[in-house]
């Protein structure tokens, strides 16, 4: 699995989001999230966005699982 499809399962159970739950909060289907979540297709640039904004996390931390926060203190 990818990053980005661990971090999605992730974030979606620290909200106690079904994938379905999840997928009337895009006007997606459940079947994209699930395969998103399985890696088998990976959502496009505005869905992405959604996501992190549903998830209140940065696209780098959504994506890369990186903390942009954490970067620019360390650097």
């Amino acid at each position: 699995m990818s990053e980005l499809s661990d971090n999605l399962k992730k974030y979606r159970n620290e909200l106690n989001l079904t994938q379905d739950d999840l997928a009337k909060e895009l006007f997606v289907t459940r079947q994209a999230i699930s395969k998103w979540e399985s890696g088998e297709s990976t959502p496009d640039v505005n869905n992405l966005i959604k996501l992190a904004d549903t998830f209140h996390i940065s696209l780098d931390n959504l994506i890369l699982g990186k903390d942009t926060d954490a970067l620019v203190d360390s650097e």
